[in-house]
């Protein structure tokens, strides 16, 4: 009975894993080039668009508000920023979980996910405010010691190497110095893949915010200068594009860290399915 069982539950899995590939008309663990990591993303994002985005407005959403209240004092701009960084660490462990979950299940589940981020929350707000902090000192340098400048561009491309530390967390649940140093080998030996797939992915997110946000700017030109109604719009714009981008930065992360498991570690999906059932 028990042998049967297991076949059952191994049949189901088989199913579910043929039809997601099937419906992305590629396997989903394999080396894959840049255009297929790319369709992989939107794929994912496509097929589970409506969660995203439910989920996306629901954080943001008060990022918004609050943002009309503050004005734009110097403290004002840094409690909001340090409030957007507290929600956004909840949605990015959110959308990183739901990658492996999808790929498993075929679907999202919005409850599990946000369980999964709340389970390392912590340990996800450490690295990201860690990546904030080593990035702000970078710009800072870069910017205003321009003899800098060399070593400034040198630590901003070694940052790559930490590019996948936020799926680590979510995924394998490790400590912040102990994701750092994960991500840092899985990066190893494929910088330059990582490099070039996350710089046209950049290019691709900050496109399709600015056609995001471009109609609510220019439909607020045509309102007087200084009007309270032009900078609020203006601001409905900033959200809207932020809302559309934010779901595929963290889908493309996490393919990114599954592409180079595969590479380097050979991994399955069955271990796919356990990681995520823990």
């Amino acid at each position: 009975m028990d042998v049967d069982l297991r076949r059952g539950v191994e049949f189901s899995k088989l199913s579910i894993m043929q039809t997601i590939m099937e419906d992305r008309n590629s396997p989903i663990l394999r080396e894959q080039d840049l255009r297929g990591m790319t369709a992989q993303v939107f794929s994912i994002y496509r097929n589970n668009l409506m969660p995203f985005l439910a989920l996306t407005v629901t954080g943001m959403l008060p990022v918004l508000l609050i943002s009309y209240f503050i004005g734009s004092s110097v403290t004002g701009l840094v409690a909001l920023s340090l409030i957007e960084i507290l929600i956004v660490t909840t949605l990015a462990g959110a959308f990183i979980y739901s990658v492996p979950y999808y790929y498993v299940n075929g679907r999202v589940d919005l409850q599990k996910s946000l369980k999964a981020s709340q389970a390392v929350y912590f340990k996800l707000l450490g690295v990201t405010l860690g990546l904030q902090i080593i990035l702000a000192i970078l710009m800072t340098f870069g910017v205003v010691l321009p003899l800098l400048i060399v070593p400034f561009i040198g630590a901003l491309l070694y940052m790559i190497y930490f590019v996948v530390t936020q799926p680590v967390v979510v995924i394998e649940r490790l400590k912040p110095v102990d994701a750092f140093k994960r991500s840092l080998k899985l990066v190893r030996g494929n910088w330059w893949r990582v490099f070039g797939a996350t710089a046209i992915f950049i290019l691709c997110a900050i496109g399709t915010f600015v056609l995001s946000w471009l109609p609510f700017y220019l439909f607020s030109l045509v309102l007087s200068e200084g009007s309270e109604l032009r900078g609020i719009i203006q601001q409905i714009g900033v959200y809207v594009g932020g809302t559309l981008t934010i779901p595929p930065i963290y889908i493309f992360l996490t393919v990114i860290y599954y592409d180079l498991r595969y590479r380097k570690e050979d991994f399955s999906f069955e271990q796919l399915s356990d990681e995520i059932s823990h």
